[in-house]
């Protein structure tokens, strides 16, 4: 494929002509913020990880993946008009939507590999990502940001006003593309989005409502006590969702699973945390700056556990993998990235919050739905990697509609 991908030259090609067209006006404009600023620094620590590769091939293509998160968030909010704002944010969930849609029709008809069978007599949903993980993963991404839109739009019908009807359109389409996503990510069965997408609608309902924030949390709870004891004691739930819980233990190290057989049962869990003892033995090769951004594959050979030949691509937990490539500098940067970007959307909500007609806008639904994704990113990452397939593309775009100024006339 070479270090760039169909969605890099798309972007390259777009970035370009955007350019030149402002050049030729002089009409370039530019804003700066925390999170451009905290995406450039990370992207420093990826390109300084790669005097250290050992595939300089797969580091720059890496490399490339991280630099279009700053690149988007600089240029976007210059491209797109405020009112365009809103049809782009439509279509990123639309995209959702078409890919659950694809899923779901796999699910049923029982289209894709064997491996995949679940529950006798249907396929775990993969999409164009191949991968039910990956799959489910970025459908948990767009769950929140649905939701959350959903919720402004019937609160935007209940009132009074001449865009009521306009905003029932919203509700519905959002509503329809909520449930459908949702029934996607089902689809998946896969653990992992399932957990993210479960917090990412937590933290959403929690920002929007104090009363619902509180039976979110006391529901939450039971559901995670009832996950858990079920993983211990399969009779408190049906079969098939024990069989999908009762290895949850060993990921937070309640059994060792590597000094067990390998059986069909445990073949997934084991694998992963395999990777994940190969991921800490790349960090322990190189502690500061890691081992090359995107080497992980590359270096997997040396540092790899018995019987577990295949490097699977990344060490399937995305704070472990920054760790192993980057080291200690570029993990830090990671976790400032996300964190610096969580406080500066918290700031552009809390404000909005202390307003009761503030918190009705578009904008702020957005913001909310936003945070949800992050919140989800966060949880999954810890047993997979979803920057893969043009998801990082899918997250900048997100936050540079937060960037976009004026999104008040579209409340």
């Amino acid at each position: 494929m070479g270090p760039a991908s169909g969605t890099d030259l798309l972007l390259l090609t777009g970035v370009t002509l955007w350019f030149v067209d402002g050049a030729r006006r002089r009409t370039l404009l530019f804003r700066w913020s925390l999170v451009i600023g905290l995406a450039v620094v990370f992207v420093a620590t990826l390109f300084v990880s790669l005097f250290f590769a050992l595939d300089l091939g797969e580091g720059v293509t890496e490399v490339i993946k991280w630099v279009e998160l700053p690149v988007i968030l600089l240029v976007l909010p210059a491209m797109v008009a405020t009112r365009q704002a809103k049809w782009l944010a439509a279509a990123l969930v639309l995209g959702a939507c078409l890919q659950a849609g694809i899923g779901l029709y796999q699910f049923i008809f029982r289209i894709g590999p064997d491996d995949f069978v679940i529950l006798g007599r249907f396929m775990r949903a993969s999409g164009v990502f191949a991968q039910p993980n990956p799959y489910g993963g970025f459908l948990g991404l767009a769950l929140p940001i649905s939701l959350s839109l959903a919720l402004w739009a019937w609160g935007a019908f209940l009132r009074d006003g001449e865009a009521r009807w306009r905003a029932l359109l919203w509700g519905v389409f959002y509503t329809g593309a909520t449930g459908l996503i949702g029934a996607g990510l089902l689809a998946s069965w896969s653990r992992g989005a399932w957990l993210g997408a479960a917090v990412g609608v937590l933290v959403v309902l929690v920002l929007r409502s104090r009363q619902a924030a509180v039976l979110s949390a006391i529901t939450a709870l039971l559901l995670a006590i009832l996950v858990l004891l079920g993983a211990f004691s399969p009779a408190l739930l049906p079969q098939p969702v024990v069989d999908r819980v009762a290895d949850l233990p060993a990921y937070f190290g309640l059994t060792d699973v590597l000094a067990q057989p390998v059986t069909d049962e445990n073949f997934s869990v084991v694998e992963r945390i395999a990777h994940w003892v190969a991921a800490q033995r790349m960090w322990a090769l190189s502690p500061w700056f890691g081992v090359g951004a995107g080497n992980y594959a590359a270096v997997y050979p040396s540092v790899r556990l018995l019987r577990w030949e295949d490097a699977l691509g990344h060490a399937h937990n995305a704070y472990l993998n920054f760790l192993g490539e980057t080291g200690l500098v570029g993990l830090a940067a990671y976790l400032a990235l996300w964190m610096g970007t969580v406080g500066w959307l918290w700031r552009q909500a809390r404000g909005r919050m202390a307003s009761s007609v503030a918190t009705r806008t578009w904008r702020l639904a957005v913001v909310i739905g936003v945070l949800g994704m992050i919140a989800h990113l966060s949880v999954h990452n810890v047993v997979d990697n979803l920057f893969v397939r043009g998801i990082v593309v899918y997250i900048a775009i997100w936050l540079a509609l937060i960037h976009v100024d004026k999104y008040e006339v579209c409340s």
